[in-house]
């Protein structure tokens, strides 16, 4: 039985006929006939139209997937071991070859096309990993706001240091700043023009090397470092770790000056750091020495201060360690006094017009044993 309707549709509905108009000789009732054998086949095997339409959208990439895996380009690994492997390798940094494997800088001309091409490849891949770039120039930007969302945070994890490699080689953008949530990885970049092309931005570095050096390490003095890992393991790091020339100058009963070994650490003068700078670097120096329990610092401006947490019991080694530390600081140029207690040395710092007189505090440079053994 023929039933005639109207129908209405709009131009661009028309528009998507027309393959269909073309296969019927423009009989528009034939089109509508082979789009509903169309839908209701599609139906049958899904629950949705919406559904459907995006098991066809993702077809053709999932078929050149399955060709990239037949000729051996790429290869089925399962979920739960990529995701430990992406867990795993965080904090070392993939190589240039690898950046340049999985996003082709000749394909990309701009930041948009940049964009475009991390959506396809997240496609291709099925990465499921959506990426949004925003920037004032898409040309030459001065800075970027990159978001990735879906997916695992690993997963983004590792995706953001092939984007990072990628702008700071082609763009010179380096990472200012990471927003970590439990579904989205927000990133920010900034122009940085004083790193050449052959060095790794410090913002990368920061970021996403942070254990690169550490591993590379461990890689290539396996035996060395395994041994003291388990010695420092097994002594509860109950070690102290020393510059052999320092302890070559204890070991002779002198005092030696730390303060060359601090400077090669932060590739910078000790008199021409601020004090809350040289106060930060002291402390991750010799937090990492084991020398010393435990340091505090304070920063507060007019308020700068160290204190040094310690359980030697002899008041000779005490006295040394006193005079030790104070090398650095007398390097720094900023005048401060000293006070000791049973396990507790304390350094603070004040300007030169301000007075030093508090009962219980000595300046340095004046220090006698008598002094310094005094309780308040």
């Amino acid at each position: 039985m023929l039933i005639r309707k109207n129908i209405s549709l709009d131009d661009k509905y028309l528009k998507k006929l027309q393959p269909l108009l073309d296969a019927n000789d423009g009989n528009l009732s034939a089109a509508v006939r082979d789009t509903i054998e169309v839908a209701d086949t599609a139906l049958t095997y899904h629950k949705s139209i919406d559904e459907a339409i995006k098991f066809l959208k993702e077809t053709p990439a999932k078929e050149e997937l399955s060709d990239t895996i037949k000729n051996g380009e790429n290869i089925i690994i399962n979920k739960t071991m990529l995701e430990w492997l992406f867990r795993y390798t965080k904090g070392r940094l993939t190589d240039e070859e690898l950046v340049n494997e999985l996003i082709n800088p000749f394909e990309i001309s701009d930041m948009k096309g940049l964009e475009d091409y991390l959506n396809r490849v997240s496609r291709n891949y099925q990465w499921t990993i959506r990426t949004s770039i925003k920037c004032e120039d898409i040309y030459n930007p001065e800075s970027a706001l990159i978001l990735l969302s879906n997916a695992t945070i690993n997963s983004r994890e590792f995706f953001a240091q092939l984007i990072a490699h990628f702008l700071a080689r082609w763009k010179q953008l380096d990472v200012e700043h990471i927003f970590r949530r439990a579904n989205s990885t927000q990133i920010s970049f900034k122009k940085n023009l004083s790193v050449s092309l052959n060095e790794t931005m410090p913002g990368i570095r920061k970021h996403f090397g942070y254990l690169d050096i550490v591993c590379r390490e461990l890689d290539d003095n396996t035996e060395f470092w395994t041994q003291l890992m388990y010695t420092y393991n097994v002594e509860r790091y109950n070690l102290v770790t020393l510059h052999r020339s320092q302890f070559e100058t204890f070991a002779a009963g002198d005092i030696p000056n730390p303060t060359k070994i601090l400077e090669r650490l932060c590739k910078q003068s000790v008199s021409e750091m601020t004090l809350p700078d040289l106060l930060v670097y002291f402390r991750k120096m010799y937090m990492a020495t084991q020398l010393v329990k435990n340091i505090e610092i304070c920063l507060e401006p007019g308020k700068e201060s160290v204190t040094i947490f310690h359980d030697f019991k002899n008041e000779k080694v005490i006295h040394t360690l006193v005079e030790y530390f104070s090398n650095i600081f007398r390097e720094n140029g900023t005048p401060f006094v000293t006070s000791s207690y049973s396990s507790m040395i304390v350094f603070r710092f004040y300007e030169e017009h301000e007075p030093a007189d508090s009962l219980d505090l000595y300046r340095a440079e004046e220090f006698t044993e008598s002094d310094f053994y005094s309780k308040e």
